[in-house]
């Protein structure tokens, strides 16, 4: 068996750490879970956290970066020629990258703790920017040479929006709201700037 490089080890050590924090928080929330917690499940100490990220805000950003480059990444799986067939494959994921209640309380959680912490809003704002630019390079790819009415950039800003919206009125209301509702109003969208 090959021996690792430090680089190869460190990144195994960071991944390892994140698959950790991913567990801890989704069990206990962001102002709950520990340091010295995450740590434990993943089988390090905190010095080996502490060697990989800054703290704890830098490791959660850095899961949020990890979840986001997974739906990045899959959504070329799912990306079809046909905007219609693209819309059922989506259905078929949840209807919402927030369908799932515990990762979507934990944004939530972290969002109000980013609102009151001016360092920590700055850093989950180039996030969320990245995802902007995320939807606003699929709006581009898919209207190809045609001019759309609205910026694309635009367009994703209201399109990030009405996926937050849509989510967190169907974990209010699940009765009421289906998380599908976000992919119907992407259809409409469509629709309208054919």
């Amino acid at each position: 068996m090959q021996k690792l490089t430090r680089k190869e080890t460190a990144a195994r050590t960071r991944a390892e750490l994140l698959d950790a924090a991913e567990t801890v928080f989704a069990e206990q929330g962001y102002g709950q879970a520990s340091l010295e917690r995450i740590a434990e499940r993943a089988g390090y100490t905190r010095g080996a956290l502490y060697a990989s990220f800054a703290g704890k805000d830098d490791l959660f950003l850095a899961v949020l970066d990890r979840w986001l480059d997974r739906e990045i990444e899959d959504s070329r799986l799912i990306d079809a020629d046909d905007v219609e067939e693209t819309l059922t494959r989506l259905r078929g994921r949840e209807g919402n990258r927030f369908a799932d209640r515990r990762r979507f309380l934990l944004l939530s959680e972290f969002r109000l703790y980013a609102l009151r912490n001016p360092a920590v809003a700055t850093r989950l704002a180039e996030h969320e920017r990245r995802s902007r630019a995320w939807y606003a390079e699929a709006i581009r790819s898919r209207a190809g040479d045609r001019e759309l009415p609205i910026d694309p950039d635009q367009l994703a800003l209201y399109v990030l929006a009405l996926e937050n919206g849509i989510a967190t009125l169907g974990h209010l209301d699940p009765d009421e709201v289906d998380q599908h509702a976000f992919i119907d109003a992407l259809g409409l969208l469509v629709r309208v700037l054919r």
